[in-house]
């Protein structure tokens, strides 16, 4: 795991989340453009780990009263020609290589302008598209599972928002991000190579409480991407009342631990009491929970490389790379 090129891209993320900070490319015209006092709604979209971020800054979002709404949706649902467009909404498109071809057929389908895109390809199908293109930095994507791009889109994202509800406390949060990173990954590697063990799990897991509600997606998507294990993700309180029913001894759990999650040893307690073996993830606690959806990465990119190595799969290459390209982007490819 440790010489993979996921873990090589992970290493880089203070670097890469610094140079997006410093940078602030196009943030401040994002801001201008849904500051706007005709705005009622924001629809944030994306597609897999770039949705999960539009859903952490929309759960972050709830946890301040002031500026207008903003709702978290997959690409595909606002890509369909039967989603009704409001007065007053905008659009807020993630994707960091500009090519996901749901979130562009949103925008050329009529979505209301000014539109705005967080993305790390300017010249990308999406950047040429839209009126302000706020850009976060990514130095490499040696796997093909994204890093970098979360870090940095999240970092973006809470900036953005913090501007445009003149939340300053918000918009602040990312720029402990480099310093709480570099600790996060100084812990990862050892832990996860000492939290797990053959036999492989059938089946896991995760749960998370508020922001970190959208980190626990993310982590079943690593666990089903990276290890190639079945996996959901929920919420706190879900993962005690729900998400237990089905689990055994046979199954792994994944808990997400952030600062004032109430429900979250309850949850822990219920899962363990299935059989299931629940293992608590470091990186969450210490940390502004709505940036714990970055600092947890490096312990769950871990966690999805050992068990990929224990299942005998590729972490960088898995098979399912040709397929999914085929479907998500407009031209089929890798975008370069």
């Amino acid at each position: 795991m440790r010489t993979s090129g996921l873990w090589l891209d992970v290493l880089e993320l203070p670097e890469a989340l610094q140079r997006t900070l410093d940078a602030n490319a196009g943030v401040d015209d994002a801001i201008a453009a849904l500051r706007d006092p005709s705005v009622r709604r924001v629809v944030a979209t994306g597609n897999g780990a770039a949705y999960y971020v539009a859903f952490a800054i929309a759960l972050a979002a709830l946890e301040s009263r002031q500026g207008p709404e903003l709702v978290a949706l997959p690409a595909g649902v606002v890509a369909d020609p039967r989603f009704a467009w409001r007065e007053g909404d905008r659009l807020l498109a993630i994707s960091s290589s500009g090519e996901f071809k749901d979130v562009v057929r949103a925008i050329e389908q009529g979505a209301p302008r000014p539109v705005v895109a967080i993305t790390a390809n300017a010249d990308s199908t999406l950047g040429r598209l839209a009126d302000a293109v706020a850009l976060q930095t990514v130095l490499h994507q040696r796997a093909i599972t994204h890093t970098q791009a979360l870090a940095g889109a999240l970092a973006i994202g809470l900036r953005i928002w913090g501007g445009v509800t003149g939340d300053r406390e918000l918009a602040a949060v990312p720029d402990d991000g480099p310093t709480a990173l570099a600790t996060a990954i100084d812990v990862a590697a050892d832990w996860a190579e000492g939290a797990f063990a053959a036999p492989l799990p059938v089946a896991a897991a995760s749960f998370g409480g508020g922001p970190a509600w959208a980190a626990a997606l993310e982590t079943a998507l690593l666990l089903k991407e990276i290890a190639r294990i079945p996996a959901e993700g929920a919420e706190t309180r879900e993962g005690a009342t729900s998400v237990m029913y089905g689990l055994n001894p046979q199954h792994l759990v994944l808990a997400l631990g952030t600062e004032g999650d109430p429900g979250f040893a309850e949850a822990v307690d219920v899962c363990g009491a299935t059989g299931a073996t629940v293992v608590t993830v470091p990186g969450g606690t210490n940390v502004d929970r709505r940036y714990a959806f970055a600092t947890l990465l490096p312990a769950t990119c871990a966690a999805s490389g050992v068990l990929a190595n224990l299942g005998g799969h590729d972490i960088d290459n898995p098979t399912w790379t040709d397929a999914y390209y085929a479907t998500a982007r407009a031209s089929g490819k890798a975008t370069p």
